[in-house]
């Protein structure tokens, strides 16, 4: 038998971070196994969070950022509820997602502003930093926000651009958001592309066996999605299954509102029909509506659900778990006021305020994407896709 020793060296300033960032609890445990034996999502290829638990007191941050299964947790709060030294697996596995989000895109100042009360006005102000100067330099100076003819429903001011004309409102939008667009999506494609080759590096994966972009895409993202669709995941949570209804409609919500943006596009930028559409009349007005409410219902229900799974002490809000939460609300509830403003006339005088205020959370919305918790729309659906990917690579070695 030999007597050799194996050293492994804490990094404790790994530890800090992960305690910095939500994971707090993560000394308490004392590896019992019994969150890996209770969670109904942890599977017999890639069980957790037991392992990743260990990992994480040691200070083992590459590994642990390089572990998809951070992402196949969905935060239900079993293991919570039947640790006995309330350790907060899922809480631990929260703040890890931080942290990869954190790694994996530039800029990281903003990932700290974005997980800080502190942070926020600093992220209002750089909102404004972008929106302003376009705002001015579409409406050719500063607009009176107090009356709606003048901003943002200016009559006469229509810029000749090509084909078409478009309203200083619509031109703005433009230049606010699809440069705002092409940012996140480059970021978020070079992020995906590092976490990929990650994984394949954590698992070893054969040359022989890695499967091109346009294979993946083809063969597992669609089972991917069709799998988030349905939230099949969350609806094998236990302890907060109320998350699973609310979570769905917040999705839907999003997909049926990138669809009406979408339609509002090429109305509006291709074939010129700017009208501020009646929403009692219009049909995308009524699919914009339609999104809008299920935004409401779902992040209400999540705010509530919260609320309560904090008193029963089944689930934490930390302020990331807050402020997006807050932030969804109040894009739904300022989208929402600018159409009531606009048909009260004791309010009309403030619908230009309310429509800058409603840009400002979109704005912060859409850029949060890469920085905040918000981050899992993208990441999740890598970290599944991949989870896919590595089972059927496991069934071709077993051939």
């Amino acid at each position: 038998m030999s007597n050799e020793v194996l050293k492994v060296d804490a990094d404790l300033s790994a530890v800090k971070v992960i305690q910095s960032v939500g994971g707090d609890t993560v000394k308490r445990c004392y590896q019992c196994a019994t969150c890996s034996s209770v969670c109904p999502l942890s599977s017999d290829e890639a069980p957790f969070p037991r392992r990743q638990m260990i990992l994480a007191q040691w200070g083992f941050k590459e590994r642990l950022l390089s572990d998809p299964s951070i992402w196949l947790c969905h935060q239900c709060g079993d293991c919570t509820k039947y640790c006995p030294r309330n350790a907060r697996p899922g809480d631990v596995f929260a703040s890890l997602r931080l942290l990869v989000t954190r790694e994996l895109v530039p800029f990281r100042f903003m990932h700290t502003f974005y997980n800080n009360l502190w942070g926020l006005p600093i992220l209002i102000l750089i909102a404004l930093m972008f929106i302003l100067p376009v705002m001015f330099l579409t409406f050719k100076g500063v607009p009176n926000i107090s009356d709606p003819v003048s901003f943002p429903y200016n009559p006469e001011l229509n810029y000749k651009l090509a084909f078409i004309e478009l309203p200083a409102r619509v031109l703005m939008i433009d230049l606010i958001f699809l440069p705002l667009a092409v940012f996140i999506i480059v970021i978020m494609a070079n992020a995906v592309s590092r976490m990929w080759n990650m994984y394949l590096d954590y698992y070893k994966i054969p040359v022989a066996y890695r499967s091109s972009w346009i294979t993946i895409i083809k063969t597992y993202l669609g089972p991917a999605f069709r799998e988030i669709l349905a939230h099949s995941r969350f609806e094998k949570c236990g302890s907060n299954s109320w998350r699973a209804n609310p979570h769905k409609m917040l999705l839907y919500a999003f997909i049926i509102l990138f669809i009406t943006t979408g339609t509002v596009f090429i109305l509006a930028d291709i074939l010129g029909m700017h009208t501020p559409w009646n929403p009692f009349t219009h049909p995308v007005k009524w699919l914009g509506n339609v999104g809008g409410i299920l935004l409401l219902y779902g992040i209400i229900s999540l705010i509530t659900g919260r609320n309560r799974a904090v008193l029963e002490n089944s689930l934490k809000t930390a302020y990331p778990d807050a402020f997006l939460l807050w932030l969804i609300l109040f894009v739904g509830i300022s989208g929402f006021s600018i159409e009531i403003a606009r048909m009260i006339p004791v309010f009309y005088n403030f619908v230009g305020f309310i429509y800058l205020c409603h840009i400002i959370s979109v704005f912060l919305l859409f850029l949060a994407i890469p920085y905040s918790k918000f981050s899992h729309l993208v990441f999740r659906t890598t970290a599944m896709t991949f989870d896919l990917y590595y089972k059927d690579i496991l069934k071709k070695k077993d051939l």
